[in-house]
């Protein structure tokens, strides 16, 4: 009889003992596959949500200060418009999120001051809560010929107001941006050509706002991309990472991967412990019948391969249930922990099963030793 056909044989015979096993590895491998799963949506969550910090590096002319709540400067310095491509094809710039380049001007409307902003589409992405009633920005843009009005802009100006004449150029108000607390409020927006080629500063920008997310970053931080950025611009360019935003970023994402890491070590440790200990509970209880085998001239080394096997065996069917559970799981209580969507990820079987195996392979360690230290003449004497 082969050592297959044997371990099969004794898995079928031990069935409650051959269950107990299994369940080790799917409990292990279904809470590290529900916590994978979900902490990938938790991911994708988190980035949504640190969008709303907004840019958090600035690049502005050099010695130039500028006034990003009331978007004023002290004298007319710009910078040319092409530097977003220098920004964008930086080492890094799997980083970058959105390069938005913005141009300030000022008008008078009815006798009223309002600050315009010349916006490109990259500042949809780097905004994505903008919204006006129950339209999402975000899937829209102004045209050449309109114009968008923060909330307080829009009261300042009046509510009714349909059209904007700046300069000589008639806008339509495409839309109203609900409140959204920041100094957007106060502003207007319209396409940056447009406003360029208004104010006759076609080409040149005021300053470049730079959306990073440190949840594509691994050993880089957003203080290192702001260096690449400087690298990549001339001397005439000042490149400023926001601190508070850049801190923030980094330490949500380090508590995030933190407690994860400990989950992961946790549980398969304990996996790995609780299977170890079967095995050798099932050494234990199987001494004389081991010992028999022994003395009757039968390799230790093939008696160590059959636990080994059966240890495998269980390994493996738990590796593969204990992900079909835990996606499970995830998918019906991920939505309730992450509040957003949680889909199954399929290269997660074979990462389960090889974890699964490699737990198997671990926990056979301890019986295997115990098997070939074992003296079949004591084995034999006990009752």
């Amino acid at each position: 009889m082969s050592i297959v056909d044997f371990v099969i044989k004794e898995t079928l015979r031990r069935g409650r003992q051959s269950t107990t096993g299994v369940l080790f590895i799917l409990l292990g491998i279904g809470i590290f596959v529900a916590c994978q799963t979900i902490n990938t949506a938790l991911h994708d969550r988190t980035k949504e949500q640190l969008l709303r910090f907004g840019a958090n590096i600035i690049v502005q002319p050099k010695g130039e200060p500028f006034d990003l709540y009331s978007g004023t400067v002290s004298s007319q310095i710009l910078m040319p418009e092409s530097y977003v491509d220098k920004i964008q094809n930086i080492e890094h710039r799997e980083m970058i999120i959105a390069v938005s380049p913005k141009l300030y001007e000022r008008f008078e409307v009815g006798g009223k001051s309002l600050l315009v902003v010349g916006i490109t589409p990259d500042e949809r992405k780097a905004k994505p809560w903008w919204m006006a009633g129950t339209r999402v920005i975000t899937d829209e843009f102004p045209n050449h010929q309109e114009i968008l009005l923060g909330q307080h802009a829009a009261t300042h100006l009046g509510e009714d107001i349909s059209q904007i004449k700046l300069g000589d150029t008639v806008f339509k108000v495409s839309g109203v941006l609900d409140e959204t607390g920041s100094a957007d409020d106060f502003m207007a927006f319209v396409p940056l050509a447009t406003l360029q080629k208004l104010a006759q500063k076609t080409g040149m920008v005021n300053i470049i706002e730079v959306s990073t997310s440190c949840i594509a970053c691994k050993a880089m931080n957003l203080y290192d991309v702001a260096k690449q950025i400087d690298k990549a611009l001339p001397p005439d360019a000042q490149v400023l990472a926001v601190k508070q935003i850049a801190e923030a970023q980094m330490g949500t994402l380090k508590k995030i991967m933190g407690f994860i890491t400990i989950i992961y070590l946790v549980v398969l440790s304990l996996c790995a412990f609780l299977l170890m200990n079967y095995m050798s509970g099932a050494v234990d209880e199987r001494r004389r019948e081991i010992g028999m085998l022994l003395a009757m001239g039968m390799d230790p080394l093939k008696i160590q391969s059959i636990f080994v096997s059966k240890a495998l065996i269980f390994a493996g069917t738990g590796g593969v249930l204990g992900y079909l559970t835990g996606t499970g799981i995830s998918v019906f209580l991920g939505p309730l922990l992450a509040e957003a969507q949680v889909l199954p990820i399929p290269h997660l079987l074979p990462v389960s099963f090889a974890i699964a195996l490699g737990l198997g392979a671990i926990a056979s360690i301890v019986p295997a030793r115990r098997i070939s230290k074992l003296d079949p003449i004591e084995a034999l004497r006990e009752v």
